[in-house]
């Protein structure tokens, strides 16, 4: 048998997910391998697969968790080379990575390190993958002003470190001080509390007036249609969530007008397996960018599974900073 936690409707997380005794999984298929999994990095995307929101929606039951590290305790035809491994992986929905085993195809299966931690690595896939195609889609150089909003979550603070280690300039919003402060403490070099002045007219007086060169947004909603706002000429609008709601319609003519540039970006549910060499490639600059340093995953705390409901509904919540992280193997080995 083995434990995972299923949504068996749609709805909040605490409200739709519980912990499951279930039969232990059949074998893996061909090109398919089995992870005892280790830890599991949490998502505001999670609590969208919760309510039925995310661009890809299961069918309930349905185990969500799209970032894991593992080991490989089982190999289908072809996968055998990856037996015994450490690894990092994505799994496909519905069978999320929420659970003590998973099954995943092994062309979206990345070993991991011995040098990172399974705690830091979990931390990896989503928010920093995330972080790195936003800013190759913007074509993000030295000497260029990068706006991020939720700065102090997941996936900003993964692009304020990234940009910084680009030699961009980053300004971020945030709710709050100490929000404002993990921003600055991340490498942004203006922290805007939005709770407390109007965001774009402090990034019109931080950039003299001319805008930024690129926005990074999580939030959708009223930030994204305000976003427009905060951009230099020819810049470009990355959108990456919608934490904070649906963002209204856009207009082709403000487009044309602004000579600006909108990108839409779905890291988890494209690229491990329509870019899997480019998805690899950034994964050994980031765990070599771990090593240096110039990475450093934000993990503000690791939880059991029993107390991932719980920790979701934080997360929704917009009460967490950084990221969460679920223990799955009670810290057993490196």
């Amino acid at each position: 048998m083995i434990r995972r936690l299923v949504a068996g409707r749609t709805g909040e997380p605490a409200d739709v997910l519980s912990v499951a005794e279930l039969p232990d999984d059949p074998p893996p298929g061909p090109g398919q391998v089995r992870l005892a999994v280790r830890t599991v990095g949490l998502n505001f995307l999670d609590v969208m697969l919760c309510r039925g929101e995310y661009p890809v929606r299961p069918d309930p039951p349905m185990t969500p968790g799209v970032e894991a590290a593992g080991r490989v305790v089982a190999a289908g035809d072809g996968a055998g080379h990856l037996l015994g491994q450490e690894v990092l992986a994505c799994p496909a929905l519905p069978r999320g990575a929420l659970g003590t085993t998973v099954t995943v195809d092994a062309a979206v299966v990345v070993p991991r390190p011995s040098t990172v931690d399974p705690v830091i690595a979990a931390a990896l896939p989503v928010t920093y993958q995330t972080a790195w195609f936003a800013l190759e889609r913007a074509g993000v150089t030295a000497g260029q002003t990068v706006l991020v909003h939720a700065g102090a979550g997941g996936v900003g603070i993964s692009v304020i470190q990234l940009a910084v280690a680009r030699g961009a300039r980053v300004l971020a919003t945030a709710g709050g001080p100490v929000k404002t402060a993990i921003c600055r403490d991340q490498g942004a070099e203006v922290a805007i509390d939005y709770t407390a002045e109007d965001f774009v007219a402090a990034v019109r007086e931080a950039t003299g007036g001319r805008g930024v060169d690129v926005v990074v947004d999580p939030v959708g909603g009223d930030v994204f249609a305000r976003s427009w706002e905060c951009l230099a000429f020819e810049g470009r609008l990355v959108a990456v969530g919608a934490a904070g709601g649906a963002p209204p319609p856009v207009d082709p003519l403000r487009l044309m007008a602004a000579n600006a540039t909108l990108v839409g970006l779905s890291w988890g549910s494209q690229y491990p397996w329509q870019r899997p060499s480019a998805v690899e490639a950034a994964y050994q600059e980031l765990f070599d960018m771990c090593a240096s340093g110039a990475v450093r995953p934000p993990v503000s705390r690791v939880v059991s599974l029993d107390e991932t409901p719980a920790a979701l509904t934080e997360l929704a919540e917009r009460r967490t900073t950084g990221k969460i992280i679920v223990r799955i193997d009670e810290g057993e080995g490196p």
